[in-house]
């Protein structure tokens, strides 16, 4: 075995945070859950994800994003947009200055947002714990890394569908397509 394929081999989802979000502009999200990597991909409109370092990445539809790395970041719809909701360990979210919007943004099975006709549909996937993902894998990546779309982008609307589903065996489903 190569040394990128013996990379790749190790990683494997389990248990990850899958969410589907429905926003409508102006939204902007704080991202401090502590996650050690999280992809981000955009299905409809567009997002822009920002480091405090203030690297920041453009992504659109059909675009995946890379965030290596426990330090809180940013994604907004826009570049002018301040983020109007916090987004904590355990997947808990408020606003900036503390109200619970757990219940509020619920719009279903492992979806949530503003608007359940949102213009923009970003999922996201989170590992939570180190043992989780390969630490060498972690430590290969940069801060934040963007796939640009491809013009084969079936996986994302896969992974897009079965985030709306609820069957039996749903998470190691959603785990294996993660």
């Amino acid at each position: 075995m190569d040394v990128l394929s013996g990379l790749l081999d190790g990683p494997r989802a389990h248990n990850a945070f899958l969410l589907r979000s429905l926003l409508e502009p102006p939204w902007g999200l704080r991202v401090a859950d502590e996650a050690p990597l999280t992809l981000m991909a955009v299905v409809r409109g567009e997002a822009v994800v920002r480091l405090d370092t203030g690297e920041r990445r453009h992504l659109v539809a059909g675009d995946v994003g890379i965030r290596c790395g426990r330090e809180p970041y940013e994604v907004v719809d826009a570049d002018a947009t301040a983020p109007a909701i916090v987004i904590h360990p355990g997947q808990r979210c408020t606003t900036p200055d503390g109200i619970e919007l757990h219940d509020v943004m619920s719009l279903g099975v492992r979806t949530w947002g503003n608007d359940p006709n949102g213009s923009t549909v970003l999922l996201t996937g989170t590992y939570h714990l180190d043992g989780e993902v390969s630490r060498r894998l972690l430590a290969a990546l940069p801060p934040l890394l963007l796939v640009p779309h491809t013009a084969d982008d079936r996986l994302v609307s896969l992974l897009s569908d079965e985030m709306g589903r609820d069957d039996p065996g749903q998470q190691t489903v959603l785990d294996r397509l993660l």
